[in-house]
């Protein structure tokens, strides 16, 4: 696995949890980075050795998860490593998820050579039952998830991905598609994959392969069948501002402005009711929405 890196951002992470997706990765990629953008540096503590292999960054402060990634891409690509996997600090990665995702990566090449990026399915590691995220994909400007493939592997053309099990051709981002730093948190995996399609590549989902993973600070809320996620007033800032800003970039199809401008609103009020502090909430959301229309964007002001 010398030929691929893996890329974990750390925010003030439950270190115990760090410290198993880290372990298990030891054993499956040829360079393994933490970026710390606050609160890692003390990742795994009780092994020396393992954590001296670790390629360690710390942003000196937080810089946002695009920042991260761009460091984490950047230590990758001066080394000569093609191809990037990248990871939030809350996943849960099986010891062979990485041969998995090369597996699916090099079949999928094989069938089309734009492709830039396959991706685990995922499921709410705390969640009792284990109930896989659907890949979405638009077809004729209607946007449908998919749950099932003819393809040995599973492969399926999604729209977009979420950061965490990427696995990532580096080739986009030598080429100039970097991460964008501004968004800072929220929906950077999102616009990234939509600058990468609106450049002639393509994205893939891998039903075949799973991946556990925590989406939110506490598991989902479900009402009317539907996710909603629980955050904290400043994530409600940033989830509103990105959404808003996303709608507003000439490269997000036109089909998900429709999407994510309904689910918007929808979620304003959701939020509403599903949150602790409600006045913070609203306060935070109504900035948000404010900033994105100006793109007044960056960390939270």
């Amino acid at each position: 696995m010398k030929s691929i890196a893996a890329v974990v951002v750390g925010y003030n992470p439950d270190i115990k949890v760090l410290d198993d997706l880290l372990i298990s990765l030891s054993n499956q990629v040829g360079l393994l980075i933490l970026v710390d953008n606050g609160g890692a540096e003390l990742f795994l503590q009780g092994y020396p050795e393992l954590r001296a292999s670790v390629r360690y960054l710390s942003l000196q402060g937080n810089k946002g998860l695009g920042a991260a990634l761009n460091a984490g891409f950047q230590l990758a690509v001066d080394a000569g490593i093609p191809y990037m996997v990248t990871f939030d600090q809350d996943s849960h990665a099986e010891p062979d998820l990485i041969e998995k995702l090369e597996s699916a990566m090099v079949h999928a090449k094989s069938r089309d050579e734009k492709c830039i990026a396959v991706s685990p399915t995922f499921f709410d590691r705390r969640d009792g039952k284990k109930i896989n995220f659907p890949f979405y994909q638009s077809i004729d400007g209607v946007i449908k998830p998919v749950f099932v493939s003819d393809d040995v592997y599973g492969l399926v053309n999604a729209d977009a991905l979420i950061t965490s099990g990427m696995f990532v051709d580096t080739q986009a981002w030598k080429g100039g598609v970097k991460y964008d730093e501004d968004m800072f948190v929220d929906f950077t995996d999102t616009e990234w994959c939509f600058r990468v399609r609106d450049r002639g590549y393509r994205l893939y989902g891998c039903l075949n392969v799973e991946m556990g993973h925590a989406l939110s600070d506490a598991p989902p809320v479900k009402i009317f069948g539907l996710s909603f996620f629980r955050y904290s007033p400043i994530r409600r800032y940033f989830f509103f501002r990105n959404t808003v800003a996303v709608c507003r970039m000439a490269h997000t199809p036109n089909c998900w402005k429709k999407r994510l401008s309904v689910a918007l609103v929808l979620r304003f009020f959701v939020n509403l009711l599903i949150d602790t502090n409600k006045a913070k909430s609203l306060e935070m959301m109504v900035r948000g929405i404010r900033h994105g229309l100006r793109k007044s964007l960056g960390p939270a002001h």
